[in-house]
């Protein structure tokens, strides 16, 4: 089952030239090297959080513990925090198998990441929450253009608890999209059922380029 370590942080600006370097020279290369594949970077363009979030996966979370342990990996993080400031990471599991996940991304994404918090008072809340995400919410964001990448179950990290991914490929359609009266009643229903929602959009900080014979990496924004 795949698991996702998510880093976020701050670029020191006195530090933007070497922190490129490192970053595709360095970093990434070693990351993949201990099993913790990087799937993208993305850069925060609407919503409070880092600067910076690192999108890397495992095969399992087994794996990923593996990796936590090695030199290598402590060597690579402590590197990354010459060039960086206010880093954290978080852990998250799949959540049931809602979503159709993929480390292939096309260049034209963007992200649009919803998280919340269920709130379960009595019995049968959950269940209310469930058959209304899986039957409505989740539906209508694929009517509104914003593809259901994966649910995520934080483990490890900063609440809220739950990630909704999103990945949108018609980025001006997203806009009037997230400000039609049928997505903004859907969102005050979710409310019902949930706590402590926070949206971000997000574009590409890092992106995976395919060369001839490999895989590489290339900073967007920089």
């Amino acid at each position: 089952m795949a698991v996702k370590l998510m880093h976020y942080w701050t670029i020191n600006p006195s530090s933007k030239d070497a922190y490129a370097s490192f970053i595709i020279k360095k970093y990434i290369p070693g990351l993949n090297r201990l099993g913790v594949h990087t799937v993208a970077g993305w850069s925060v363009l609407v919503g409070s959080y880092s600067e910076v979030i690192l999108e890397t996966i495992s095969s399992e979370l087994d794996q990923l513990e593996a990796a936590f342990k090695t030199n290598e990996y402590r060597k690579l993080k402590s590197e990354l925090l010459n060039f960086i400031k206010s880093y954290k990471t978080k852990v998250m599991m799949p959540i049931a198998k809602r979503g159709s996940y993929s480390m292939s991304i096309a260049e034209d994404t963007i992200k649009f990441n919803q998280m919340w918090d269920v709130i379960t008072l009595k019995p049968g809340d959950y269940k209310s929450y469930e058959q209304f995400v899986t039957h409505e919410f989740y539906p209508l964001l694929e009517k509104i253009g914003v593809h259901l990448a994966g649910e995520w179950e934080v483990l490890i990290g900063d609440e809220p608890h739950t990630v909704c991914e999103g990945r949108v490929n018609n980025v001006s359609a997203l806009i009037p999209a997230l400000q039609s009266p049928e997505f903004r009643r859907a969102k005050k229903r979710l409310k019902l059922f949930v706590e402590n929602y926070q949206s971000r959009i997000l574009s590409f900080h890092i992106r995976k380029i395919k060369g001839y014979r490999s895989v590489g990496y290339e900073l967007v924004d920089h």
